[in-house]
């Protein structure tokens, strides 16, 4: 079973040897026989939020290999989910091979120790929660962005208006109260509906309220109705072609009414930095963009390193074009957000 589980997980000699070893020291010890029964009980219920708090006592308690030592451990149990979910063996291993990137990570932030810390992400795949279907990930979920989104059957497109008491900066990006400009309001009665729409270009709310007959108006997606949500593993281009050939793999498998993202990738202000021309541009243009809450860019993250801020990119010595892209514009006054987004499944409309 170590082969397979190498080759699914992607792990490399050395860092399967650490595993084993880890493995080999805590295999007899009562804790780790009672973290694995409950593990082994959240896997079969698919309960990542279970799981988690079982990794969680065990990478405290045992340090930062034993996450993967338990992985090993619960492998004949994912391969029993998987099967009675009816997912191929090409998939679980396309989605397990996540675990790699993670356990890169962290040798990256630890002077290249070997060790998982993002296990509250991987638990998830180890739930089939989130899939790997060729370039992208998907995981299905309830919609949990303040925004009411419609189908205009005048005008013939998607339009998306937000919901009531969002707090906004005077360009119609979400803020924290104390930082806000402005707040908004939205209303369904009468036959109309009274709202601020977002900019889908731009991922903006526009002040100005507009009112809307309603009966002209078909509901697509409410806050909490279900979506599918695309998440974006590092590691390969986002080749359009590569892109097209997930989203279609998806839309069989989940048929949804929306496609939902929020990413650093979904950003506009990347079409002013970067070829547009280019794979990121092309796949932040496939989405219909709404603004989303944070605190700190994801993009510095993403690109830079994690725990990477404004001063610390302006400053950083660029060894990518990406980099270098970015750190350029962000020197000419750009302003990078992270952005949330949707693709429609027209077909759900007929």
């Amino acid at each position: 079973m170590w082969k397979t589980f190498g080759n699914d997980t992607n792990l490399s000699e050395n860092q399967i040897a650490l595993v084993h070893a880890t493995y080999t020291q805590v295999k007899d010890l009562p804790v780790h026989r009672l973290l694995v029964e409950r593990a082994i009980v959240a896997v079969e219920k698919q309960d990542n939020r279970a799981l988690y708090l079982v990794f969680d006592q065990g990478f405290k308690e045992m340090g930062p290999v034993y996450p993967l030592a338990l992985i090993y451990c619960l492998y004949p149990h994912l391969e029993t989910l998987y099967s009675r979910l009816g997912i191929s063996n090409q998939v679980m291993a396309a989605t397990l091979s996540d675990i790699s990137i993670w356990v890169k990570t962290y040798e990256r932030q630890h002077a290249g120790s070997t060790g998982l810390d993002r296990y509250w992400w991987i638990c998830r795949h180890l739930c089939a929660k989130v899939l790997r279907l060729g370039r992208l990930q998907f995981e299905q979920g309830p919609f949990t962005f303040p925004f009411a989104i419609y189908y205009d059957s005048l005008l013939q497109r998607y339009r998306s208006f937000a919901l009531g008491a969002i707090h906004c900066t005077f360009d119609g990006y979400i803020a924290q109260e104390e930082d806000a400009d402005w707040l908004t309001t939205f209303s369904v009665k009468n036959g109309l509906l009274l709202g601020h729409e977002v900019d889908q270009s731009l991922g903006s709310i526009s002040r100005n309220l507009v009112e809307v007959p309603s009966d002209r108006l078909l509901l697509v997606c409410a806050q909490t109705d279900p979506v599918t949500f695309v998440h974006i593993p590092e590691g390969e281009p986002l080749t359009p072609s590569l892109v097209d050939a997930s989203l279609s793999e998806a839309l069989e498998m989940f048929s949804p009414s929306l496609f939902v993202c929020d990413s650093w990738l979904l950003d506009p202000e990347l079409g002013k930095a970067l070829p547009p021309e280019g794979n990121i541009c092309h796949f932040m243009n496939r989405f219909q963009k709404f603004p989303v809450a944070f605190f700190v860019p994801q993009i510095f993250d993403r690109v830079f390193g994690y725990g990477a801020g404004k001063e610390d990119v302006l400053a950083w010595k660029c060894t990518t074009s990406l980099q270098r892209e970015v750190q350029a514009h962000l020197r000419n006054g750009g302003i990078f957000r992270t952005m949330g987004g949707f693709i429609p499944n027209r077909a759900r409309l007929r």
